[in-house]
């Protein structure tokens, strides 16, 4: 699937498509840096990350339809591992194994892999699920993440991983409602309905909220609602949980959709 570019450090060994964290002994709670250039074999390829030798987490780098088939092109990557256990990997997808664009360029394309914590730091992961991707380390508050940058999540129940493409709501003064599995998502201007909650707005009203969500459209496979989840596309299962952490809902600014789906938008004349 990948070309052998071997790189290592200490702690982080690169063998093909595979990180290799070496996590015993005196390494426990190290901090570690490492810049490597991925070359890809495969249409759709995976990166698989090993700690003492044991596969931890699976990532496919699942593809956009402007650029369907990566062979022959490189991931441009840095993997860091914090001194709190935590590893963070980010990724530029270029044609070339010695440059790759801006973000400002626009033919940037990135990675962002979901964040997660080593085994001596476990329950970290376990307080995680269900969280949003502020919580999860995908976006950071007071700094915008580029709509190019594409994250690859892994589901806390099934641990296959997906992409998800976002957008700024709070920006835009719009409010999105997820359909009841999140196949949908659902746009609607601040001012298109009364009551309408605005992104970072604390206290909703639930008797206002089931009014306005009366006026949504049906979606393909259920109801557009503001507390509906967003589900893994594998399993189902909730995995930016609002109906159990609804307190989580009006900070999460960021609206998504699966990789290549537009949202659907709200219209006045049709309520669709």
């Amino acid at each position: 699937m990948f070309k052998l570019f071997n790189k290592r450090n200490k702690r982080l060994t690169i063998q093909g498509d595979s990180i290799f964290i070496d996590n015993s002994n005196d390494n426990v709670g190290k901090a570690a840096e490492l810049n490597t250039v991925f070359a890809l074999t495969e249409a759709t390829p995976e990166i698989k990350v090993y700690e003492n030798n044991q596969l931890i987490r699976l990532y496919r780098i699942d593809t956009l339809n402007a650029n369907s088939n990566l062979t022959g092109q490189f991931l441009h990557s840095s993997i860091r591992i914090l001194d709190n256990s935590a590893v963070m990997i980010d990724g530029v997808i270029s044609k070339s194994d010695t440059s790759f664009p801006k973000w400002t360029n626009q033919d940037y394309e990135a990675v962002r892999f979901q964040p997660f914590f080593l085994s001596n730091a476990n329950d970290k992961n376990i307080q995680l699920i269900g969280k949003g991707l502020f919580d999860r380390g995908l976006h950071f508050s007071g700094t915008v993440t580029p709509t190019a940058v594409r994250c690859i999540c892994v589901c806390d129940n099934c641990s296959k991983s997906f992409s998800l493409q976002h957008f700024h709501a709070g920006f835009s003064e719009i409010q999105y409602f997820y359909s009841t599995n999140s196949k949908e998502t659902l746009l609607v201007p601040y001012g298109a309905i009364a009551n309408m909650p605005t992104q970072l707005q604390e206290i909703i009203d639930s008797a206002k909220l089931n009014e306005l969500e009366s006026l949504l459209p049906t979606s393909s496979d259920g109801h557009f609602r503001y507390f509906n989840s967003f589900k893994c596309p594998h399993c189902l299962i909730s995995f930016i949980d609002f109906e159990k952490f609804t307190e989580m809902r009006p900070k999460e600014y960021y609206g998504n959709t699966l990789l290549n789906q537009k949202p659907k938008q709200w219209t006045d004349q049709t309520g669709s």
